[in-house]
């Protein structure tokens, strides 16, 4: 399990969780539908760890053909900032849900949280696409 990535280490680790305890919780209950899904995620998992295994033996492969020193090394992608906003728009849906039981404000004020959040996290990303590319923001003089 050493040669295999972080990813694929979580995924095989939930495969194994999903089956063992479908299959403990098939013997304790005998009941058909709780037992497929805790095996149907189990076994989601292990196709995830498999198809994670063959990615980075590939991507590894393709990085010694190349002549790469740093083969199998994963590129790191930056989360765009503000690190909060999947927070804020979590909230506002949770509001939007709750608002069906509750009432139509609840409703009202969930979504503006959700818009306010996924506002925020889109203008940041944005942001942070225009200055990897080396563009500016258009003039507002038309300059």
């Amino acid at each position: 399990m050493r040669s295999l990535s972080d990813e694929a280490r979580v995924f095989g680790r939930m495969s194994i969780f999903g089956i063992l305890v479908g299959g403990t919780y098939w013997f304790l209950t005998y009941e058909v539908a709780g037992t497929v899904l805790l095996l149907g995620f189990g076994f989601a998992a292990g196709l995830a760890t498999v198809a994670n295994f063959v990615r980075s033996r590939r991507a590894a492969g393709d990085a010694t053909v190349a002549g790469d020193e740093v083969a199998g090394a994963e590129s790191a992608e930056t989360i765009p900032e503000p690190g909060w906003a999947p927070l804020i728009i979590s909230l506002g849906v949770g509001g939007l849900a709750l608002g069906a039981a509750f009432g139509p404000w609840l409703t009202i004020a969930g979504l503006l949280v959700a818009i306010a959040g996924g506002a925020s996290w889109l203008s940041a990303a944005i942001r942070e696409a225009r200055s990897a590319h080396g563009s500016r923001p258009p003039d507002p003089d038309g300059g």
